[in-house]
């Protein structure tokens, strides 16, 4: 019954994002509390919070800099690689070669579908425009909700800090299936540089596989210290903590660009716990059920200011510590007259979800 006022109120989809979000706040709660807590479903209250967001106009842009990024090569080479995360779900090398522009079937040189052993799908290019060899990952075929279930994941460590450890063991999993590949091609023309490109997990994964393909030791470590190597990530989701950790070409080849409210990029186990303490304040409003569902539809008003996120006491954020984006982040958001403001954006100012009617749908 909430989904459908959700979805009505909200925009398609809304319901099945925020079902799969609540899904992970109940990991949360019993990592927290031990058991169930609140009164009322997730739903609700999360109904709640978005339709006085959207009433208040809160959270009219996301949190940035403010500092324009304006990097012309970054930039174009990034619409350019867009394009290639939006191929990278379909499945035949003319269809690819057509959606991306400016390349021929024979420019592709592997295509293959996800399968079973947790590696993501990918094709391979040799793009003529930008020189370089192309690795692009495929993100989730469902969406934001599929999505925010894998970005929510334990971790694992890597290189003197933790990662997603679903997407590592993904990124793992590609690096077996495309780096030779991608060193043969490298090798054929040692003059072209490396991208790797990936949208949402696939982007995750895109920047994570990067770390793995260049660290010490490793095949394009080399190419990596000429800096041969770039990752163009598309709305991934937390991946590292903590960022110190990683060493400083890290940051400094991959680009990560974040869209809007855009829940994914910013959920991640302590950004949800941060989301859980606001919603356990909402819970406790003496409301009930009837009158929680009449204030979703805007059939009535309320009173009490309903916070959208909670800062985690001191003592907790050791068991909920939040993972980050890796790399440079580059925030696009809508401005006046259809124009588009692109900012830099520090890793902290995504370390908590936007509760927003177009955080499923950016």
């Amino acid at each position: 019954f909430a989904k459908s006022h959700l979805d009505e109120r909200f925009g398609m989809g809304t319901a099945d994002a925020l079902q799969r979000l609540s899904e992970q706040l109940t990991r949360v709660e019993l990592q927290l509390m031990g058991s169930k807590r609140l009164s009322n479903p997730f739903l609700i209250n999360l109904g709640m919070i978005l339709r006085q967001v959207e009433k208040e106009r809160r959270n009219a842009h996301p949190v940035t800099s403010s500092l324009p990024f304006e990097d012309v090569k970054v930039l174009r080479k990034a619409a350019r690689y867009a394009r290639y995360a939006a191929a990278a779900y379909l499945n035949d090398k003319k269809t690819i070669a057509a959606h991306i522009g400016g390349l021929q079937a024979e420019d592709i040189k592997a295509v293959s579908p996800a399968n079973v052993i947790l590696c993501p799908g990918f094709f391979v290019a040799v793009d003529q425009q930008t020189d370089d060899i192309v690795l692009c990952v495929r993100g989730p075929t469902g969406g934001a909700p599929e999505a925010l279930s894998e970005a929510v994941a334990p971790k694992e460590p890597l290189l003197g800090g933790r990662a997603n450890a679903s997407l590592l063991e993904s990124a793992r999993n590609l690096q077996e299936s495309a780096g030779k590949l991608l060193m043969r091609l490298s090798q054929e023309s040692p003059r072209k540089c490396v991208a790797i490109v990936g949208h949402s997990t696939g982007g995750g994964v895109a920047s994570l596989l990067t770390v793995l393909l260049c660290s010490e030791g490793c095949p394009f470590a080399k190419l990596m210290a000429t800096g041969k190597v770039k990752c163009y990530s598309y709305a991934p989701p937390p991946t590292f903590e903590p960022l110190w950790a990683l060493p400083a070409w890290v940051h400094g080849s991959t680009h990560s660009f974040v869209y809007g409210m855009d829940c994914v990029p910013r959920a991640c186990t302590g950004s949800l716990t941060k989301l859980y303490l606001a919603l356990k304040k909402v819970d406790e409003l003496q409301l009930s059920a009837e009158r929680r569902l009449a204030y979703i539809r805007g059939d009535c008003g309320l009173d009490a200011v309903l916070p959208d996120y909670m800062d985690v006491p001191q003592g907790m954020t050791g068991a909920v510590s939040s993972l980050f984006i890796v790399g440079t982040i580059i925030a696009l958001f809508p401005g006046e007259a259809g124009r588009v403001h692109c900012e830099a954006a520090a890793p902290h100012m995504m370390d908590r979800l936007l509760l927003h009617p177009d955080m499923v749908h950016d």
